[in-house]
Order: C-alpha cells, then sequence, then structure tokens
C-alpha cells in the first residue's frame, strides 16, 4: 500500500470513529486487513486500540489479532500473553471461534506443549470445515495468516504431509487477497518440507511461484528464511556446497519468525562444513550454545529435536567421536515409516558402518530404507546407492542405474560424493548417460582422499587401513583384504599415524573414541 492510499485510509477510519461508526471502522480493518498488515501494521495496532471495550468484547479475535500484530512487526515477546486474552466460546461466530483456537495453539507453542498445539490445529481445520462453504470467503484477509499458523504447527510436529496442505491452503488465499507477506512465508515453507524429502522438482515449483519481495518492506528480511533454506537444500544437492554456504551465511537464524526453522539451518551447515575438524568444532559450539539459550517454544518441538541429533552426528564425526556420535543419533531400530529427519540420520549412519567394515550393521539400516515411501526420493536415493555398495557386481549395476534414474528425475545427487572411489566413477559414468555431465564433472571432482570421520589428510588406501584397523581386522588379515603384503600395510599404518600424530593402534583407538 502506498503512503497516499495509506493517508486516504487513514482519513476514512477518523472519519468513522468521529462518528461512533465502529462497526464502520471493524469492516474497513476486515477489508483492508492485508494491505495493512503488510505494510502499515502500526496504523492497525493503533486502530485497534482505539476501538471501545464494548466493540472488543464483540469482536474477540481483534485482541488477538492486536497482540499477533505486535509481535510479528516487533519480532519481541510481550508481557501479555495469549492465554491472558483467550475466550472459548464454541458458539461464537466462525472467525472469531477459529481465532480463539489459533490463539490456544499458539501458547500451547509458547509453552512448548507441541502436542496441544497440534490438537488445537487439528480442530480449528475440522472447524473450518463444518463453516458453509458460501461464508468462508467473507473472512478471506484472516485465512492466510490461520491456515500458515496451523501449517506451521503441523510441521514443528513433523507431520509434514498436512503442514504442505495448509501452506498450500495458506499460499492460495493469500494469492487472492494480495498478500505477498504469507505468500512468501506459506510457499517457502512447503518448497523447503518437499526439499527435505528430495523432491527438488517440487521445491523448485514452489520457488518459482514466490512474488517478489518489496526491499523496503517490514519483512523482507525475515519472511524469505525457508525459501532460502529450500534453496541451499537444492544447490547441496546438485553438488554446488559453495553456492549454498552463500546462502546460509545470509541468514539470520536468530529472530522470528526464521527462529522456528533453526533445526534444517544448522543442519545444512553441518552438512557441509569441511573436514577440517576446527570447523566442526567452532560449529558445535555455536550449535550447542544457541540450543542452550532457547526458550521453551523453540526448543521443545519435535522436528528440531531430531535435527538437534543429526546435527550432533554430523559434527561429533568429524571430531573423531562416532561412539558418542551414534549415541547422539540413537537409532537402534528403524522401520520404513520413521519420519525423513531420523531416516536421513540413519542413512549417514549406514554409509559410516560400510567405511568402517561393517557390512552386517550397515545392511540392518538399508533394509528398512529400501522400503520407504516414493515419496521420500532422498531416503530411497540414498538407500540405492548405500545397497550397491554391498551387492555383487550385476545387482550393483541395476541398483545404481535406479538411482541415477530417481536422482536425475528429483536433481538431487547428494547421496552420491560419499560412496566408495569405485561407485563414485560407475555413479559418474551414469550420470553422463542421463545427460548430466556438469553434475559427473562434479562427482569426478571429489576428492580421491576417502576420509573416515576426520581423517581427511590421509590418501584413500591409508583411509581404508585405517578402518579396517579401527575395526578390529589384525595386519595379515587387512594385508588379505587388500590383496598386499603385511609390510605394505605396516607402512601404510605408519603414514596414517604420522598424519593422525598417534603412535599406536591403541591410541589411533582412543583418538577416534575422544569424548565417550
Amino acid at each position: 500500500m502506498s503512503e497516499s492510499a495509506a493517508d486516504a485510509l487513514q482519513e476514512s477510519l477518523d472519519a468513522a470513529r468521529s462518528h461512533g461508526d465502529w462497526t464502520g471502522v471493524v469492516g474497513l480493518l476486515g477489508a483492508r486487513w492485508s494491505e495493512l498488515y503488510q505494510s502499515h501494521p502500526q496504523l492497525l495496532i493503533d486502530t485497534i486500540t482505539s476501538l471501545p471495550a464494548d466493540v472488543m468484547d464483540a469482536n474477540p479475535r481483534l485482541r488477538l489479532a492486536e497482540e499477533h500484530l505486535r509481535r510479528s512487526s516487533t519480532r519481541q515477546r510481550t508481557t501479555r500473553a495469549y492465554s491472558d486474552i483467550l475466550t472459548d466460546d464454541p458458539n461464537a461466530p466462525p472467525l472469531d471461534r477459529l481465532a480463539a483456537l489459533t490463539g490456544r495453539l499458539a501458547v500451547a507453542r509458547t509453552e512448548g506443549r507441541l502436542a496441544d498445539a497440534a490438537a488445537a490445529a487439528d480442530l480449528a481445520v475440522a472447524t473450518l470445515r463444518g463453516v458453509p462453504v458460501e461464508v468462508v470467503p467473507t473472512f478471506a484477509n484472516a485465512l492466510p495468516e490461520l491456515h500458515y499458523h496451523w501449517g506451521l504447527t503441523y510441521f514443528l510436529a513433523s507431520r509434514f504431509d498436512e503442514a504442505l496442505e495448509q501452506f498450500a491452503r495458506s499460499h492460495d488465499w493469500a494469492r487472492s487477497v494480495d498478500n505477498l507477506l504469507v505468500r512468501t512465508t506459506a510457499g517457502g515453507v512447503s518448497a523447503l518440507i518437499h526439499a527435505l524429502h528430495g523432491r527438488d522438482r517440487d521445491a523448485q515449483h514452489w520457488l518459482d511461484r514466490l512474488p517478489e519481495t518489496p526491499d523496503d518492506a517490514w519483512w523482507a528480511t525475515d519472511a524469505p528464511t525457508a525459501a532460502h533454506l529450500a534453496d541451499a537444500l537444492l544447490h547441496i544437492d546438485r553438488l554446488d556446497t559453495d553456492t549454498a554456504r552463500e546462502i546460509l551465511d545470509g541468514i539470520d537464524i536468530r529472530v522470528a519468525p526464521s527462529l522456528d526453522l533453526w533445526g534444517p539451518y544448522f543442519a545444512l551447515r553441518a552438512f557441509i562444513v569441511t573436514e577440517r575438524r576446527d570447523e566442526a568444532q567452532v560449529l558445535l559450539s555455536e550449535f550447542d550454545s544457541f540450543v542452550a539459550g532457547l526458550a521453551p517454544e523453540y526448543a521443545r518441538v519435535p522436528v528440531n529435536a531430531e535435527y538437534t541429533r543429526l546435527v550432533r552426528y554430523l559434527l561429533l564425526q568429524l571430531l573423531h567421536q562416532p561412539e558418542r556420535a551414534a549415541r547422539e543419533l540413537g537409532i537402534d531400530t528403524l522401520d520404513a515409516r520413521a519420519s525423513i529427519v531420523v531416516q536421513t540420520g540413519a542413512a549417514l549412519h549406514a554409509r559410516r558402518a560400510l567405511r568402517h567394515e561393517k557390512a552386517a550393521a550397515a545392511r540392518r539400516l538399508i533394509t528398512p530404507l529400501l522400503q520407504a515411501s516414493s515419496a521420500r526420493p532422498r531416503v530411497v536415493i540414498a538407500a540405492l546407492a548405500l545397497a550397491a555398495e554391498t551387492a555383487g557386481a550385476a545387482q550393483r549395476t541395476d541398483l545404481l542405474q535406479r538411482a541415477v534414474a530417481l536422482a536425475t528425475w528429483n536433481s538431487v545427487y547428494s547421496a552420491f560424493p560419499p560412496a566408495s572411489v569405485e561407485v563414485r566413477r560407475e555413479l559418474a559414468d551414469l550420470l553422463d548417460e542421463k545427460g548430466e555431465p556438469e553434475i559427473a564433472a562434479r562427482l569426478r571432482g571429489v576428492s580421491e582422499t576417502l576420509s573416515v570421520a576426520g581423517t581427511d589428510a590421509l590418501t584413500r588406501r591409508e583411509a581404508a587401513v585405517v578402518a579396517s584397523a579401527l575395526a578390529g581386522l589384525s595386519n595379515t588379515e587387512i594385508a588379505a583384504k587388500q590383496h598386499v603384503s603385511v609390510n605394505t600395510v605396516k607402512s601404510q599404518l605408519r603414514g596414517a599415524f604420522r598424519k593422525l600424530e598417534v603412535s599406536s593402534r591403541q591410541e589411533l583407538i582412543e583418538l577416534f573414541q575422544l569424548g565417550r
């Protein structure tokens, strides 16, 4: 809304107030809500606070709206709680009832009670379904925000399918009333959910639908956060980590509403951290300090609790603490219905087991991952690539062909770089055949050094010997496995010991178990 349009609306509101036409004031607020919310939230707040008590009593949703506006536009928590202004009248008009349920949801989230918040969202969704279809458009200006908050609650509770439905409705209603802010937030989280599942084509579709963000909008910095996270993940999936890092560096996750997305944000940063232990140590310290300072509404969130385990797993692996990392991840059993975050962690843990010559342990994780829903290509692609590592030559080729076909369709290639050198070469050849020479070249450019929990300075042969030694194999057994002499194994171990600054197998084991 331009300044001249805002001035004209201010004059209309003032005229209605001067004549005591409070019905007219409330009507103007409802009709112009989306415009004012996006460009002049303070005008909305001032107008609502000027309403007489009896008008507020007749329109209780406005008390909730005022509090929401203060929290959103100032990005600060106020001393007044939603619970102080909530009414719970099941016979209230539909919009007031929906606002009250959404306020109840906000109270539960603020107190870290996500299960109660999700239950309130369920009730709100059911209530809206019971509203006559001809009545629903009469509060079209409120629906973008209502659907968005219901969707966000489902997202934080790891109920992603339901979240997507609400975000899609939020986006559609926002488009109908030209609410650019909610189109940006709802479309961005929709893109992020698709990207987290590996549906990058769908994620890109949502990103392409996002409106241009006005540079001078009060929400221009924070509202696109989810879209930026989705964009970063799409670059990671195309093996372009440099661009992903630039995108992530531009996000301030400590400011609401970005703060709701801190779990995926830190997970992406951990995923692209280099093999340098100092970088991993700094990020782990930053992460732990961040989590320790979170309010309950951000700390006690199921989806972010899952991401916390994933972030610590990734970083502790780089810090030579594999057993502590495994405890953080906490995957004892796994089934095909586990959450996408848990399954992503399981795929990473299976990769580690393969590196340490623990094929049986890897297979126990890979088997249920292969049975994951086809709506989770991120998991299925990783599982196919992992299964190929333990399969015979003929079956391996079939598994890799399927992995490449699925990866190419979804533009998700991030599961391929950690594979063994031989498998990476075969994957690159298959990608060339699929018409993806750029991705194939990036995959071939992955260092020949096979890292084992931070052993980035080792050659591929030294890393393989270290992995076997950590798995408990003797020098004679390693020599037979590698088809080399025992003296060659001893020489490679000495080289690895020198680079890792240890002098014996015992010190090597202690190094990798540091922090247990």
